[in-house]
């Protein structure tokens, strides 16, 4: 670059300008080169409209709630390798999901617990010491000021995703930006056309003037507790997708809250829907990972033979159900909402099979087998 300054002064003005002007573009180019990793830099805006900026691809992170590893794993062979910290409710709530996790990938035995995000027990101290490249959290619950506030101050990037609190808006820029964010945009892609592509089939399928079934959603049904429901948002979107109504959208103002007996009687709704998982009480719905068919059939059986309950036209006609509510807080819910649908409008949806559904997705996206009863339909076969 010296040689370059040096001769100028030999040279005609317009020469000299020229020669300047290319030592200028090239010195530019040449910062260019120097600052690549400013280049480089990977910048999303989240579903919140907070601002992530990463100098490179995530490596370490923290999932605040543990059982969004299911997410990562539609992205990487291996999630697991990605973890400096994690949630501790996947074990908690879904011990089956956890043991089919734990049996693919061992070491997750050696990630730090963070505390159960349900309970806002999250240790910001020990996220901190874990030294994340990117903290993932989500809608699901209220994530504390201070917390962000720490994070912020420590420099530790985070970002927000949302499969819960506006699900159908925000699965694929939440999906999107996490591909931009783990360098796993190739995969982000090619999951989301694949989710696309069957929820755009249930919608193109019930827009033919399909009126919407009336539907009770039993919340977690214990034999004891009648009856919570959901209010707008969440299970009630889930319901709509799949070409139903959820009568506690009417009642309910809130995501949870609890309906009369006398209520869903008078209502009588075309479809009873419980959700229910793993740990409820041992009277409660039990599906999920490794439940076999004739426990899901014999506890549903119990569910809807409970007082009240048993007298809904639906219950009678056999027009029940139930489902696994893990499905609704990740990006796994169109298997849901696909189940759903072929209930609500077995006609409209006769040819459509959720069961071939769910083994392309194992088979095309997740490094292990997601295996069990994930929904049970009254009068089912139990083997």
């Amino acid at each position: 670059m010296t040689h370059i300054f040096a001769k100028t002064g030999s040279l005609s003005g317009r020469e000299a300008k020229a020669t300047l002007l290319a030592a200028g573009l090239f010195l530019a180019a040449l910062a260019g080169d120097i600052s690549g990793a400013r280049a480089d830099e990977i910048t999303v805006t989240d579903v919140t409209g907070h601002t992530v900026t990463l100098d490179e691809p995530a490596e370490r992170i923290i999932l605040p709630e543990g059982r969004h590893i299911l997410t990562l794993a539609l992205l990487d062979p291996d999630p697991a390798a990605f973890l400096v910290g994690w949630g501790n409710d996947l074990k908690l709530f879904s011990p089956e999901t956890f043991d089919a996790v734990h049996a693919a990938f061992p070491e997750i035995d050696d990630i730090p617990d963070m505390g159960n995000p349900m309970q806002n027990s999250l240790s910001i101290e020990s996220m901190m010491a874990a030294k994340p490249d990117l903290v993932i959290f989500t809608l699901y619950g209220r994530v504390p000021t201070e917390t962000t506030d720490k994070l912020e101050a420590a420099g530790i990037p985070y970002m927000f995703v949302d499969f819960f609190q506006k699900p159908l808006e925000n699965t694929v820029p939440s999906m999107r930006q996490l591909g931009q964010l783990l360098g796993r945009e190739e995969q982000a892609e090619e999951f989301i056309s694949f989710y696309e592509s069957h929820m755009d089939e249930i919608a193109d399928r019930l827009a033919e003037n399909t009126t919407p079934t009336s539907v009770f959603f039993h919340l977690n049904p214990d034999g004891e507790n009648c009856c919570y429901s959901s209010g707008p948002g969440n299970m009630s979107d889930f319901i709509a997708a799949a070409g139903g109504r959820n009568i506690g959208e009417d009642r309910i103002p809130g995501p949870i809250g609890q309906l009369s007996l006398e209520y869903i009687l008078a209502e009588d709704p075309d479809f009873y829907l419980a959700g229910g998982g793993s740990t409820v009480s041992p009277d409660g719905l039990k599906v999920g990972t490794h439940i076999t068919r004739e426990t899901a059939a014999e506890t549903l059986a119990k569910v809807t033979a409970a007082p009240g309950i048993s007298e809904l036209t639906a219950v009678k006609d056999n027009d029940a159900a139930g489902i696994w509510l893990f499905f609704f807080d990740n990006p796994l819910f169109f298997l849901g909402v696909e189940e759903m649908a072929t209930l609500f409008h077995p006609d409209l949806f006769a040819d459509v099979d959720p069961d071939e559904t769910l083994a392309e997705l194992n088979e095309r996206f997740l490094p292990f087998d997601l295996e069990g009863t994930f929904w049970i339909k009254a009068g089912a076969q139990s083997n």
